[in-house]
């Protein structure tokens, strides 16, 4: 009788799993972006300036731009969370966030020092609906990538979530702004912000109970 630890009859039971492709899921997640862009603009709307001169403004390809970064390393973070491996780093999208950071703490020093009145920057009608859009978008996202992430394996539930949280905000927001019309730093720091970090946190709070194994 074998008394040593017999891995081959351990394995008998055991059935192949097919491991989950990260890139298949972040083209999902593109997809996904571009169907909720889609609906942005059929129900509200190319942006006022979308088509004229100012489409090119700075504040709006910068806006778009960290979006779209902090997006897809949030993205990347989480998918790549599906197949844990020893000594693989996975901070870049920390690295990212504390960069998208400079945008509402630019926001509020130009809410300060500005001449423009705060209340007449802040377009409170236009900005619940930027919150609605953005975070209804980045919901749908978030449940999509944590049905598949549930095939995975993460490690760290509580990260996965926070980063799920974080990309599905981000590129619901990046949907949203093909409609925004507002270029004002300030407006920009407070709701897209409050959209995303209103995802982020029902990431970090609902998705750990739904990933674990």
């Amino acid at each position: 009788m074998p008394t040593g630890l017999d891995l081959d009859s351990l394995a008998e039971e055991l059935t192949p799993v097919k491991p989950l492709n990260a890139a298949y899921a972040m083209a999902g997640m593109a997809v996904l972006t571009l169907a909720g862009g889609i609906f942005v603009v059929v129900t509200l709307g190319f942006r006022n300036h979308f088509l004229d001169a100012t489409a090119a403004d700075p504040m709006f390809l910068i806006r778009s731009g960290l979006l779209l970064v902090l997006g897809t390393a949030s993205l990347s973070a989480a998918t790549s969370m599906a197949r844990p491996a020893v000594g693989t780093s996975r901070t870049g999208w920390r690295w990212t966030t504390a960069a998208a950071l400079i945008v509402p703490v630019a926001a509020a020093i130009a809410a300060l020092v500005g001449n423009t009145p705060v209340a007449e920057r802040l377009h409170p009608r236009d900005g619940m609906e930027c919150l609605t859009y953005s975070i209804g978008i980045g919901l749908v996202l978030s449940a999509v990538l944590t049905l598949w992430l549930r095939r995975g394996a993460p490690t760290s539930p509580e990260r996965a979530g926070t980063v799920i949280g974080l990309a599905a905000g981000s590129l619901g927001t990046l949907a949203y702004s093909l409609h925004c019309p507002y270029n004002d730093l300030v407006y920009i720091g407070l709701w897209y912000t409050l959209a995303i970090a209103a995802t982020t946190l029902v990431g970090r709070l609902f998705v750990p109970h739904l990933i674990r194994w």
